[in-house]
């Protein structure tokens, strides 16, 4: 196989260019025709089994600097060092100029299909044979992936936006917030065809971004809703005619707007629905792009070159924003369903340990009411972070992106109106709110998560300073990237389909919208009548209408409040409502709900699955009134214990062991039983849920944080 004459012209001799920019950033011992044996801690920074040296001993000076550069930078982000790759491009390149084809002057210089060509021809030169596909693709990873985004941005010498790739792991020239919780994303302005779209695109969206009016979360937003504008001109039999007269832009933007409106053009099925904002966005974007060049129109021949903007006129920004769909908000945008019940935060709790054991261990979890054993996913980072938010209410970039020293002393104040539990203030990663807070107080569980993580940071990156509480596990040796949110997702997606969790109605619950843990939270804060002011501190908004949005309205929770006021009747005498009258009209009248020892709060439509196992559900509670007949209980319980333990003694010769099925269950019973008593004696007037946790509104859920450490029966 031959190369093309096209790829002979790519590589025609080219002389040296300047590269005493990437020779200052190598260290001493990256320079040298061969690379390996000098760097510290090489062999931990290689792939199993792959070439222990990168040997660029063949290669002309420039390319052996590029080729260093690129290798050293995949060590300094904190990934595996390619040299198998490398030394097969070394050795590619050096084949073509020996072959007489001559060198790419640099490697940015060479494009993927070219590079592929070259590849292949010596491949079949010294092998007789094609290369596999697999094996060209992992090349063109390294050439044309991040180690190559990095050596072209290394290189540029103009703004950043210029680039065809933004990526901020590759190009620490883009300016980002100092939280910025998509700082992993990679933006491609270089996919858009047209070129003076392309180039005007990239002007707009990287001043934008310089100059704050944008976020790197929000530019790629835009840049998404700009590329619809970029495939319809592209099919136009004019492009340009876009700048043309006023009444040419009415007809074009209403063509877009059609276009935009049909589904098929959207990659959805015939039939399906396009929503308004789906079709305002591109047609917003448009009218901002049109508004910012004209703004900037003197600088427009230099930045975009031969392009219609300069055609503009102010007439056209309005023209096409008047062509966006009216959207009809709806009445309100509180829905219900966002709340998550008790009945789906009782299954999480208990398939979280899942989600943190080992994937060689077993994990035994109750599936309607059968003991399965389930392998562990092994990641224990994504269950702490689930965790975390579903006590604190906090998004999941704010928990990702936290700092490891995030917890500071509470102030006295605090110290005493908290009646003696344990709290510390919490920093979160606040950064969708500029002028919001960035902190709360907390209890003893949110402490005990953040110290539990920090525990495990230390021992998985023991010679490492981690700036963050959560770190990204791959391409992280130095641990200084912070747990992604995009891993995040992908991992709860992947258990929530292992995991099988419903709510009360029997629908599906999908862990990875884990939004709705926050809207979960502010509701019951909201239920437990926090003052507006108070609830809109503690969600970290900018106004209180916003924190509204976040409270569900549960009927459940309108009765309570209904019940908490004073009646009265028509001569104006008070109706008092007793503790009795207010548990009874809450269970909904169910008999069946009212237990010897205290009350089941389970949903009236639901079944039990827990035969007489109350003393270790989730949703029973008791109180002091119930005081008599629980110790009577324990003393009847640890009676039955011991009168057993002898009967064992007795028959077999022997103590009868820790985990034999029947004392496993009367221990879990006799141990509630007694934090259930000690909670009492140290809070008389407070109803106790569970296993003795104290609770603080209507039906709370207290997450078990140790269960996932103790050993399964």
């Amino acid at each position: 196989m031959k190369p093309s004459d096209t790829l002979r012209a790519v590589l025609a001799q080219a002389g040296p260019d300047p590269l005493s920019g990437l020779v200052a950033d190598l260290p001493a011992e990256w320079r040298g025709e061969i690379l390996g044996p000098r760097i510290d801690g090489w062999i931990t920074r290689i792939r199993p089994g792959a070439a222990m040296t990168i040997k660029l001993g063949r290669l002309p000076s420039s390319l052996r600097t590029e080729l260093a550069w690129m290798a050293f930078w995949q060590y300094r982000d904190g990934g595996k060092v390619s040299t198998v790759e490398i030394n097969q491009i070394a050795e590619a390149l050096w084949w073509a100029e020996q072959a007489g084809y001559g060198r790419p002057p640099s490697l940015t210089a060479l494009g993927e299909r070219e590079f592929t060509k070259l590849y292949q021809a010596s491949f079949v030169a010294h092998q007789g044979r094609l290369p596999a596909p697999s094996g060209t693709a992992t090349l063109q990873r390294f050439l044309y992936g991040r180690p190559g985004w990095a050596l072209a941005a290394r290189l540029n010498t103009g703004a950043w936006w210029e680039m065809d790739v933004w990526s901020p792991r590759c190009d620490p020239g883009i300016p980002l917030r100092a939280r910025e919780p998509r700082r992993s994303e990679n933006w491609r302005p270089g996919n858009l065809r047209i070129p003076w779209l392309r180039q005007s695109v990239k002007w707009h969206l990287g001043t934008a971004l310089e100059s704050g009016q944008m976020t790197w979360g929000t530019i790629g937003g835009r840049l998404s809703a700009l590329m619809w504008l970029d495939r319809w001109l592209a099919g136009q039999p004019s492009p340009h005619a876009i700048a043309g007269p006023a009444a040419e832009a009415h007809r074009l933007a209403a063509t877009f707007r059609h276009w935009l409106s049909d589904p098929a053009n959207r990659g959805r099925e015939a039939g399906g629905k396009v929503e308004p904002r789906a079709i305002n966005e591109p047609i917003r974007a448009v009218a901002d792009l049109m508004s910012f060049l004209l703004d900037n129109l003197p600088d427009v021949p230099a930045q975009v070159g031969t392009s219609p903007w300069l055609a503009l006129t102010e007439a056209h920004p309005p023209i096409w924003r008047r062509h966006m769909k009216r959207v009809r908000e709806p009445a309100s945008r509180v829905r219900e369903e966002q709340y998550v019940d008790d009945h789906t935060l009782a299954q999480i709790t208990a398939w979280l340990p899942v989600l943190a054991a080992p994937a060689d261990e077993l994990v035994s979890v109750s599936v309607n009411g059968i003991e399965t054993a389930v392998p562990g996913h092994g990641d224990p980072q994504s269950m702490r972070i689930l965790l975390l938010q579903i006590l604190t209410g906090r998004r999941a970039s704010e928990i990702c992106l936290c700092d490891f020293d995030c917890l500071s002393p509470a102030t006295p104040a605090a110290v005493k109106a908290a009646e003696g539990d344990a709290v510390a203030r919490f920093h979160y990663a606040q950064s969708k709110i500029d002028k919001a807070s960035d902190s709360i107080f907390v209890d003893a569980e949110v402490v005990a998560v953040i110290d539990e993580q920090r525990r495990w940071l230390q021992q998985r990156f023991p010679d490492a300073s981690p700036t963050h509480l959560f770190l990204q596990l791959v391409t992280n040796a130095h641990g200084t990237k912070p747990f992604y949110r995009s891993t995040y997702g992908a991992a709860l997606r992947k258990f929530s389909e292992v995991a099988q969790i419903t709510d009360s109605q029997g629908r599906p619950f999908r862990l990875s919208h884990t939004h709705r843990f926050r809207h979960t939270k502010l509701t019951k804060l909201a239920e437990l009548g926090l003052p507006v002011h108070v609830l809109m501190r503690y969600a970290g908004h900018s106004n209180p209408t916003m924190s509204m949005h976040y409270v569900a309205r549960r009927d459940e929770h309108a009765e309570q409040a209904f019940l908490a006021t004073r009646k009265f009747k028509a001569d104006g005498t008070a109706v008092a409502f007793s503790r009795e009258d207010h548990d009874g009209m809450q269970l909904f009248n169910r008999a069946d709900r009212f237990l010897p020892h205290g009350y089941c709060l389970l949903p009236p439509l639901q079944n039990c699955d827990k035969g007489n196992a109350c003393l270790t559900c989730s949703v029973f509670v008791t109180d002091s009134s119930h005081l008599d007949t629980l110790q009577r209980q324990l003393a009847e319980t640890e009676a039955l214990i011991q009168r057993h333990h002898d009967q064992f003694q007795a028959r077999h010769g022997r103590p009868m062991p820790e985990d034999n099925v029947w004392l496993v269950q009367r221990a879990a019973e006799r141990d509630a039983l007694v934090k259930l008593l000690a909670t009492m004696q140290e809070t008389p007037e407070r109803p106790c849920q569970g296993a003795g946790s104290p609770t603080s509104g209507p039906t709370p859920i207290t997450i078990d944080i140790t269960r996932h450490r103790r050993t399964q029966p």
